[in-house]
């Protein structure tokens, strides 16, 4: 799921079933999804991760996403402790 402002979007989530983790599904809707914002002219797409959420960040790298900012303390753990939100950012072609 993602939303489009003008010539840029944000993806806010993307799921994959923890049973098909592994099988490059994240990888071909994603690239599928940026096929679409492209139809509808976007040029650049942003998310945000939590820096502890190794397998996600390794997709996004992957997918060509650069870290442009860091949100301290964004996201509230269960034991209520917190971690940082990474601002993502990636060019579509």
């Amino acid at each position: 799921m993602s939303r489009l402002a003008a010539d840029e979007a944000e993806i806010l989530t993307i799921v994959v079933d923890p049973t098909f983790r592994g099988h490059r599904i994240g990888h071909r809707l994603l690239e599928a999804h940026f096929e679409t914002l492209a139809r509808r002219k976007a040029k650049i797409v942003f998310l945000e991760v939590d820096e502890s959420n190794g397998p996600a960040r390794n997709l996004y790298n992957r997918q060509g996403f650069m870290v442009v900012g860091r949100r301290e303390a964004y996201y509230r753990n269960r034991d209520s402790s917190a971690t940082a939100a990474l601002v993502m950012r990636k060019a579509l072609n």
